[in-house]
């Protein structure tokens, strides 16, 4: 399944569902390993909520070497979300959170991506977020070659047109990339610049002294 293709066929539920089908697909990652993660990053989100829900707390569980405990509520979470993985119950709103943050990081980056530009937004995380910079400006980096390779392909003869169709959700994804990493670090060279305005002086590179 190639989500990019489903950008505004389907419900913001329905693109969830399926950046995480494809995941299980097309990686190592099995529905139980997902399933156990989206327990794990719904308890550290929203740990109210999680009680609330009957959400098994699959560490706490493990430390008190009860085996049938925890094969009983493995089983139990695994019915519960293979029946949101299925459609067959709808994603509810209080688990989208956590349900991203269960993705792998290329399945993450493409669902907010995804879920952004149906708004005509950038899937750029806050200025704050705990990441290094390098990160950031590597991922850049990365989809800016591959979006120049894709874009290669597609402006071959000059033109966008019908003919790139096969071309564009893989060169629209990459483009989306580059423009949410670039944003990150754009806006934490902005919160640095801002914080220092008065301080220290700070010259473009290139200028005179």
């Amino acid at each position: 399944m190639n989500t990019s293709n489903l950008r505004h066929s389907l419900s913001r539920d329905q693109v969830l569902v399926a950046h995480a089908a494809e995941m299980i697909a097309r990686t190592s990652l099995s529905q139980d390993d997902f399933a156990e993660e989206l327990s794990r990053q719904i308890h550290l989100s929203i740990p109210d909520k999680a009680r609330a829900k009957d959400v098994p707390d699959f560490q706490a569980l493990a430390g008190t070497n009860d085996t049938s405990a925890f094969v009983k509520a493995s089983g139990s979470w695994l019915r519960r979300v293979n029946r949101w993985l299925s459609g067959e119950v709808e994603l509810a709103s209080w688990i989208e959170e956590a349900w991203v943050l269960a993705l792998d990081e290329e399945h993450r980056e493409r669902c907010i991506n995804e879920l952004a530009s149906r708004h005509g937004l950038i899937g750029a995380r806050a200025s704050g977020v705990d990441e290094h910079p390098v990160t950031a400006f590597g991922l850049f980096v990365a989809h800016m070659g591959q979006a120049v390779a894709k874009g290669s392909d597609v402006l071959a003869d000059g033109v966008i047109d019908e003919s790139d169709v096969p071309n564009l959700p893989v060169f629209i994804e990459h483009l989306l990339s580059v423009e949410a990493r670039a944003c990150e670090v754009r806006q934490r060279a902005q919160v640095v610049l801002a914080a220092n305005r008065g301080k220290t002086p700070l010259r473009v590179a290139g200028t005179a002294q």
